[in-house]
């Protein structure tokens, strides 16, 4: 899966790449303020591969002096019908929140989750990505009403080497399954992923491509 950011982005060359590969790209940056949501719909083109059903990212940054924690169930209830209705498109089949709670705000998050799941229909998918070490025994994410986690394993900070030693042995539950990783802080695919999220800090080309996949090759 190639997670395709805020730039533009041609990858109607997977059509020919040899190797399966999907798209999960950003569809709109959610900036939470203490008083309203502030929409920034993706603003460059993206090309694909005709017919290619792809998988939608949204960015939800809390502002400063701003929690999820702090939204009452109505804003949760308004902010999950917003999040279903930027999924409503017949291209989609399946929506991915990108967002990092910090511990005050996990129950909020899983409010939310919760009744974004009831908005969305049966066959479309509900993905997060989440930091490596929501994955640690114990996780609230054992709360949380998703098909998929993805920790995100480049960009940890001074951390990196300890929880990247840990994901070496395997994805810890209830991380187990998917993965992301950074085609410039490149590591080994930790063993029993199914699914992995490749993000590439410039546009993807057909080569930058090949080199991810070369680098996948026992």
């Amino acid at each position: 899966m190639l997670w395709a950011w805020e730039r533009p982005e041609d990858l109607r060359f997977l059509a020919d790449a040899g190797r399966p590969a999907r798209v999960a790209f950003l569809l709109a940056t959610l900036a939470l303020t203490e008083t309203e949501v502030r929409e920034q719909p993706r603003r460059y083109p993206l090309h694909v591969p005709p017919g290619m059903k792809l998988q939608a990212t949204v960015r939800m940054e809390a502002q400063p002096r701003a929690s999820l924690a702090n939204y009452p169930p109505e804003r949760l209830q308004a902010l999950a019908e917003r999040l279903a209705t930027l999924a409503n498109r017949p291209e989609l089949t399946g929506l991915q929140l990108d967002f990092d709670a910090r511990a005050s705000e996990y129950d909020a998050y899983v409010a939310l989750l919760q009744a974004l799941r009831r908005r969305l229909p049966s066959t479309m998918t509900l993905s997060i990505t989440g930091l490596a070490s929501w994955c640690a025994p114990g996780s609230w994410l054992t709360r949380a009403p998703v098909d998929e986690v993805v920790p995100q394993l480049f960009r940890m900070g001074p951390d990196a080497a300890t929880w990247r030693a840990r994901f070496e042995r395997g994805v810890p539950a209830p991380c187990r399954g998917s993965v992301g990783l950074a085609l410039d802080e490149w590591q080994a695919v930790p063993s029993g992923v199914s699914t992995l999220y490749l993000f590439n800090p410039r546009p993807w080309t057909p080569e930058a491509f090949t080199r991810a996949v070369t680098g996948l090759t026992p």
